[in-house]
């Protein structure tokens, strides 16, 4: 099996784990925690996690690379933004069984953005299985909601 796949297979597996997490502290039924209390604990976690990663393989600081800091920044932005929409959704009486395959129609906007700004199309049969995989996507959404 390519590197690649298991990699995307443990992110799979930690985003799950993540969604039970997510349910346990902020459901009225479980934790109850407000989100917005749970989001800044979730921002700590990730950033005490990103400093470990970040010395594990220390890379100098570049001038040169200063568009590419700031557009990493806007992706912790954006990835807030959907983590608070997330959590409000559970808060708001959200099933998680629910919320989890709505929001995992974001491979749809990703697929779309991609393929539309970048270019990426992929080829042949490559192309069937995206669309294919693309119209179960928002049937699933569409089944649990």
């Amino acid at each position: 099996m390519e590197r690649w796949l298991l990699l995307a297979l443990g992110a799979a597996l930690f985003w799950g784990v993540n969604a039970l997490l997510v349910k346990l502290v902020v459901d009225r039924a479980y934790l109850g925690l407000e989100a917005s209390r749970a989001n800044l604990f979730v921002a700590l976690g990730v950033l005490a996690t990103m400093l470990i990663y970040d010395r594990l393989a220390p890379v100098p600081f570049t001038a040169g690379r200063v568009n590419a800091y700031a557009l990493s920044f806007l992706i912790g932005i954006v990835w807030a933004l959907g983590n608070i929409f997330a959590f409000e959704a559970v808060r708001a009486g959200g099933k998680m069984s629910q919320v989890v395959p709505i929001y995992n129609t974001n491979t749809l906007v990703a697929v779309v953005l991609i393929t539309l700004l970048l270019r990426e199309i992929p080829a042949g049969a490559d192309l069937v299985r995206v669309l294919i995989g693309a119209l179960l996507i928002t049937l699933g959404a569409v089944l649990v909601s």
